[in-house]
């Protein structure tokens, strides 16, 4: 892992040929791996110093027992700076979002732990290679719905230097998990009055084509395989999603034990309520964003410095933030379980298209600068009103330099104060993705994930 690029990498990328997107100015390119990090953050630190400069992520790391599933927190020793609440969140109004504003306002019991903000994302030196190539060999196609590979794009972030919101989508899609990351997890739905109800427990298979040396044309980006084991009722599910390259075509697949058959289910798609997860997420809010961007207009306001959830290993480390101790509370996780510091993250709005359907009708993202990944979506309804805040507080892997790793999805129903968390047990990121034997449709009867560690 680096935190600097050879003028050499530099020099090969602004020589590639143009691409059909509004490319980055040689200047610009020049400055991915000085002024910017490869991946297009900024590596100094903020005027106020709150936000550090970029050092190459977790500096003399904890030691780590790897096959265990579980990382050490690093900052374990960092103390709260202050916490918001609906008492003072005026005076930090400017860095939290619409939904983090809401939830202060509604629920007495909720506040935000500040600590000092962690620059602990890192990537291996290929990701990194490969990025400041991407500046020039990346571009979009089909109105954005198409990644085009066919000028060597892949290994990396597509675009470090993005001028569109499809662009930052785009990068966001291609978040680095490794060649594939295996988690053992279980989301609960919690109901207003803090009833838990455990609505899966699975192993969960995902994995990035676009990082696999393997495999000499990708044809998707995102890979999902599901294997439920609770409760009763999912015991034995599993499901196989694919999103291509092309047009952001998604294909799916289910098994059902009852019926014994594998069925094609097209309709794990766009705004379907994931029923595994209590209906309190849609499809396409997955991992923040999945699927295709055909229904949504994307645009991007560039930066902004925000308070998100970040580095947050705490869960499952301390009693009162396991599932058993005290982690769920009424229409929030406990507080005193998850971390949140001050990051520049991209804001990204996306508007739903006359003549489209979906449950919303706009949507507000921001993320994180040094992933592309962690961070916050907040969703309107289409009466404009505020309906979720959807969260993947960020627990990056500083042994395999990979950030989305332990990360998980959750949802805050802002209409219900209802929520679901997937929270994750264990967490690998592997060193190769699963054979494709292992992906098909066929295989999906019987199970095939497992701990990395006595696979």
């Amino acid at each position: 892992m680096r935190t600097s690029i050879s003028t050499s990498a530099i020099a090969a990328a602004i020589l590639v040929a143009g691409s059909a997107h509004a490319a980055p100015s040689a200047d610009e390119v020049k400055g991915l791996g000085t002024t910017l990090t490869a991946w297009g953050a900024e590596v100094a630190g903020n005027k106020d110093g709150t936000i550090p400069a970029y050092t190459g992520g977790v500096q003399n790391p904890p030691k780590v027992d790897y096959g265990t599933g579980v990382l050490p927190d690093p900052f374990a020793s960092d103390k709260v700076l202050f916490w918001i609440d609906t008492k003072n969140m005026d005076q930090h109004a400017d860095k939290l979002s619409p939904g983090t504003q809401e939830m202060l306002k509604r629920y007495p019991t909720f506040r935000i732990a500040v600590y000092p903000t962690r620059r602990s994302a890192s990537y291996p030196d290929q990701v990194i290679d490969n990025t400041i190539k991407n500046a020039t060999r990346c571009a979009l196609k089909d109105d954005g719905e198409t990644l085009d590979i066919s000028n060597g794009c892949r290994g990396g972030f597509p675009f470090p230097i993005p001028k569109t919101g499809k662009e930052v989508m785009w990068n966001m899609k291609a978040n680095y998990m490794g060649a594939g990351r295996i988690h053992l997890l279980e989301s609960n739905f919690v109901k207003p009055n803090g009833e838990v109800v455990n609505v899966n427990k699975m192993y969960a298979y995902e994995d990035n084509q676009l990082y696999d040396p393997n495999t000499p044309v990708p044809t998707r980006h995102w890979g999902i395989r599901t294997e439920y084991s609770a409760p009763t009722r999912l015991v034995g599910q599993s499901t196989l999603i694919f999103d291509t390259l092309e047009k952001g075509t998604r294909r799916a697949w289910s098994y059902q034990p009852s019926t014994r058959r594998v069925r094609l289910s097209p309709d794990l798609a766009a705004d379907t309520p994931i029923a595994t997860n209590g209906g309190a997420m849609v499809y396409d809010e997955l991992n923040l964003f999945s699927g295709a961007m055909d229904r949504w207009d994307f645009e991007i306001h560039g930066k902004k410095e925000m308070y998100i959830p970040y580095n947050v290993y705490l869960p499952g480390g301390r009693s009162e933030c396991t599932v058993a101790g005290g982690f769920y509370t009424p229409n929030h996780a406990n507080p005193e379980c998850i971390r949140w510091e001050l990051h520049r993250v991209w804001h990204v709005s996306a508007t739903l298209k006359e003549g489209k359907r979906h449950v919303y009708g706009k949507r507000e993202f921001f993320l994180d600068e040094d992933t592309w990944f962690g961070g916050i979506q907040d969703a309107y309804d289409l009466n404009g009103k505020l309906y979720r805040s959807v969260w993947t507080p960020l627990r990056p892997d500083y042994v395999k330099h990979a950030p989305n790793v332990g990360t998980p999805t959750t949802a805050f129903d802002l209409s219900s104060g209802s929520y679901v968390w997937g929270f994750i047990h264990k967490a690998w990121s592997l060193d190769k993705p699963l054979p494709a034997v292992r992906l098909s449709s066929d295989s999906l009867p019987n199970f095939v994930l497992r701990d990395p560690a006595v696979d």
